[in-house]
């Protein structure tokens, strides 16, 4: 690298700190000095390491450490992270229109996208992509599909395809282009006027896909609207605030926002005139939902205009401003803190620096149960039965900021709640303990192996429910070989079969197998409405619930 573009690259760096400066407020003689350090340490790692080191790659690493000294969601994103981030939040980006899963090294098409360039050529749900432009599909990550397939609208990709049930390999060219992506996992009406709509994220076209499904579902009846934004990690805070309009009344605070320049705080609020002000209204929670997902619930929760079901969540408080730099990298840069009506921050205890970060996202909540929380958990227990207990803790939205200083167990206990952040459902759900061995099956993809087995078997009962969800929820059975399916699958996996745990969990790994069924055929939606409208005991505890008063 030449001289002038070592300086260059210097300035840059300058650059970024006096850019961090007038952005955040900061700025001066002194902090120019400060800023000259990064200037001198590069010149001294480009002059004298022991080893070439490209100069990008130095100013890149630079920036990356700065922001994981600052919190956990303050992060800088290479060009190719920032680009694939931004095409999922704003719903949409050009590719060949499959919904995909990477099992056991091999690469599967879940679902074509219907309309999508993949279904035009005809690919089928359950079709292995063994090569794509003649490169082995073996051993590739999600991330390498990603990258393989998605490119310019217009350009085109080969693809060699190996169609189990016919045993046939078939090759394809698929000519790539505009796809859309949904956040709106699932929306339909269950029994008794219920509705229900799953929420995986919050992207530009949250608030209309939400407006459209809820419509929908307004004309079929609905009288309780149940929200699962459960394993919803967040994403655009205005989303979360219209979605939250649809159900509070004109006036009514939904969250507000405070940073270090008061100039830039910001106060969101309802309007009139939207679509749900008054029915019935239950919001699914787990410690997944997080940011916008919080922002809904902690909404609807402190306005008392819903009611809120499941775990703890997750505890994020704080909002990010993306900073693009011009070669297509950028600082995901946290500006402010948001605040629940009543004036909740829920940003959960976190500590600077990379190991803060790794224990800040790795960290275990399972201490922070309402069983382990107190003395007496009796007297917040509302039902339990094999699958669940119910607490009903509306009492201890008001505990964490006054917990016992005084050193007791439960002091501490709730102290370690206020620190955990998050939004404390009104009933909170703790699941039923699952065996160690079905646990295994989980994280090992024993479960996602045996439904394959199952679907590429010509003689198997689920080839007759193919063409119909309706039929396939209603009448499928589990597999009559299902322990022997599961007990074949375990030495492949280092896991030895227990046959007592297989006959305590049994139910549930059938469940599980069929779950993982539904969306191999049916895709995300089909999976999504297979298990809520026969099996999951959350929200057929929020379906039947007293209402929020």
């Amino acid at each position: 690298m030449s001289r002038i573009v070592t300086v260059l690259m210097m300035l840059a760096v300058l650059g970024f700190g006096v850019f961090l400066g007038s952005r955040l407020g900061g700025g001066g003689a002194s902090s120019y000095r400060e800023d000259g350090r990064l200037v001198e340490a590069y010149d001294l790692i480009k002059a004298f390491y022991v080893d070439p080191v490209a100069g990008d790659s130095l100013v890149g690493a630079g920036i990356r450490g700065m922001a994981e000294y600052l919190d956990p969601h303050s992060v800088y994103l290479a060009p190719e992270k920032a680009a694939y981030s931004q095409a999922e939040f704003d719903g949409n980006f050009d590719g060949i229109g499959i919904e995909f899963d990477v099992i056991n090294d091999t690469l599967l098409v879940v679902t074509p996208l219907s309309g999508g360039p993949s279904a035009a050529v005809g690919i089928v749900p359950g079709d292995r992509i063994v090569a794509i432009d003649s490169s082995s599909c073996v051993g590739i990550t999600h991330q390498d599909v990603l990258r393989k397939l998605r490119g310019r609208r217009g350009t085109t990709v080969s693809l060699r395809v190996y169609r189990p049930l016919s045993g046939k390999s078939l090759d394809f060219v698929v000519t790539r282009g505009k796809i859309s992506t949904k956040s709106v996992d699932a929306a339909f009406m269950m029994d008794g006027g219920t509705g229900y709509i799953r929420l995986s994220r919050f992207m530009a076209t949250t608030a209309e896909e939400f407006r459209d499904a809820l419509g929908s579902l307004k004309k079929k009846g609905l009288k309780r609207l149940i929200v699962d934004v459960r394993g919803n990690p967040g994403g655009f805070l205005e989303q979360a605030v219209q979605v939250a309009d649809e159900f509070l009344s004109d006036g009514e605070l939904i969250v507000y926002t405070k940073s270090r320049n008061a100039a830039e705080d910001v106060r969101y609020m309802a309007r009139s005139g939207d679509g749900y002000e008054t029915g019935e209204l239950v919001v699914v929670v787990d410690r997944g939902s997080a940011s916008a997902s919080e922002i809904l619930a902690g909404a609807l929760q402190d306005n008392q205009r819903a009611l809120i079901v499941g775990e703890l969540t997750f505890g994020k408080g704080l909002v990010q401003r993306q900073m693009e730099f011009n070669d297509g990298s950028a600082l995901r840069l946290t500006v402010s803190r948001y605040y629940t009506p009543s004036g909740r921050q829920i940003q959960r205890h976190y500590s600077k620096g990379e190991d803060g970060r790794d224990r800040y996202f790795h960290e275990s909540p399972g201490n922070i149960q309402p069983g382990k929380l107190f003395d007496d958990p009796g007297r917040l227990l509302y039902e339990k039965n094999n699958e669940f207990s119910v607490y009903r803790t509306t009492s201890l939205r008001s505990i964490p900021a006054s917990a016992d200083s005084s050193g007791s167990v439960e002091g501490a206990a709730l102290k370690g709640l206020r620190s955990a952040g998050g939004i404390i459902p009104d009933y909170w759900v703790a699941g039923r303990a699952y065996t160690e061995f079905y646990q295994e099956l989980f994280r090992t993809g024993v479960l996602e192996d045996a439904a394959l087995k199952i679907l590429d078997d010509p003689l198997s009962s689920v080839q007759d429910y193919r063409n119909s969800l309706a039929s396939f929820i209603a009448d499928y059975r589990e597999d009559g070989r299902l322990e022997k399916i599961i007990a074949g699958l375990c030495p492949d996996k280092k896991i030895v079969f227990d046959d007592a745990a297989f006959r305590k969990d049994r139910r549930y790994i059938a469940i599980a197998v069929k779950s993982r069924i539904a969306h191999q055929l049916f895709g995300s939606e089909g999976q999504v409405k297979s298990y809520v409208s026969t099996t999951d005991p959350v929200v057929r505890l929020a379906a039947r619930l007293p209402a929020a008063h």
